[in-house]
């Protein structure tokens, strides 16, 4: 392991294996912590667990070996000590919960595996999705084919409370709505889908959201009708969840597939992408956003009506960037496929990860930070 600062407002830490997947330590509001998790098919693999620090950079906390490669990491909404991983063992693909030891910090113990008995993960498993509010009444796993939600998170024998999706093909990735209780999104081959959890039933279908595969989808975490998507096409799109046919907005986002698109979870006009192009994109989406919601008496108005508002008006005197959808910055520090990216306990620092094993802490610029800091 090594690590080097680049300049004093870019910071890289890298791994010497290859690595595809990073968590942000979200029970841990005190810290910028990661966990990452190396993907090495013939080696030992380890999950690292790394801390940022404005005025030191990134340092490496702990280095926790793992069996077999790493294709996702999941940092625990109700500990900061645990996390899901799902790895493929060479002949089929599992998810467990890990603990780090506390006695120990270079050690990992297994506290469970996701495991139906009754009709087992077919395919690749997904990352795996902890309740947004922190609690431990559930989370839910995702294959190639089949939704699933797991009870008893709190003990060493979790269960299958539901089963749902069976119908469906190429399940890529889902996300749970912070805002509405048991809204679930998922995304296959390239549609989208609204699920109610705890009914199994499908409420809102998004046909052909993209022209390809879409890999990523992320609920705005303070407007609860808004979703984005970002896949193959390279495109980046914002839904309203009660208008599927057309998305309120279509950023032409990269020149390869796009693997990540995140909100700010503080300040949501703030979207960053990541690609196979080696690149990393900030977005600013000031229409469709919170921060004029609040100059709004009705927050109910349709997105589609305040981003034909905020188009067709002509501003007046100085351009307020803050106002303006546009892309912000494109950050080139990386060598390879850009598959995964988080935003930070800070509110304008975010992480990103190359398949090279190479992760980079970025700021957003001054200008926008300080406009947004009120």
């Amino acid at each position: 392991m090594f690590n080097t600062n680049i300049s004093s407002n870019t910071n890289v830490y890298g791994l010497s294996l290859k690595a595809r997947s990073l968590s942000h330590v979200v029970a841990e509001p005190d810290h910028n912590r990661f966990l990452v998790g190396t993907n090495a098919l013939k080696e030992e693999n380890e999950v690292c667990l790394l801390e940022y620090r404005e005025q030191e950079g990134v340092k490496c906390l702990s280095i926790l070996p793992h069996p077999h490669e790493i294709w996702s990491i999941t940092s625990s909404s109700f500990d900061a000590n645990q996390f899901f991983t799902v790895y493929n063992t060479g002949s089929e693909f599992k998810s467990s919960l890990w603990e780090i030891n506390t006695d120990n910090q270079n050690s990992l113990k297994e506290l469970f595996e996701l495991k139906d008995t009754q009709q087992p993960h077919q395919g690749m498993i997904k990352p795996i999705l902890c309740d947004p509010s922190g609690s431990k009444d559930y989370v839910v796993s995702l294959d190639d084919s089949n939704i699933r939600v797991w009870s008893g998170i709190d003990n060493s024998s979790p269960t299958v409370l539901k089963n749902f999706g069976q119908n469906l093909t190429k399940l890529s990735v889902g996300c749970i709505n912070s805002n509405i209780s048991n809204q679930l999104a998922t995304a296959n081959d390239n549609n989208i889908r609204i699920w109610d959890i705890k009914s199994g039933k499908e409420t809102h279908t998004f046909d052909k959201a993209h022209s390809g595969y879409i890999r990523d989808i992320d609920f705005n975490p303070n407007k609860k009708y808004n979703i984005l998507s970002a896949g193959d096409d390279g495109k980046l799109k914002i839904w309203d969840t009660r208008h599927p046919k057309e998305p309120v907005k279509i950023f032409a986002g990269h020149n390869h597939w796009i693997w990540n698109a995140k909100f700010n979870k503080h300040h949501d006009q703030l979207i960053i992408t990541s690609s196979s192009d080696n690149t990393v994109k900030l977005w600013n989406l000031y229409s469709l956003s919170s921060a004029i919601s609040t100059s709004n008496s009705d927050e109910s108005d349709n997105t589609t009506q305040q981003q034909n508002e905020n188009t067709n008006n002509k501003p007046t005197g100085k351009k307020n960037k803050r106002n303006e959808d546009q892309l912000i910055k494109i950050y080139e520090e990386h060598e390879d496929s850009v598959y995964n990216i988080s935003w930070s306990t800070s509110n304008f620092q975010f992480a990103s990860l190359s398949y090279d094993g190479r992760l980079v802490m970025n700021d957003v610029p001054k200008e926008y930070s300080d406009i947004l800091s009120y």
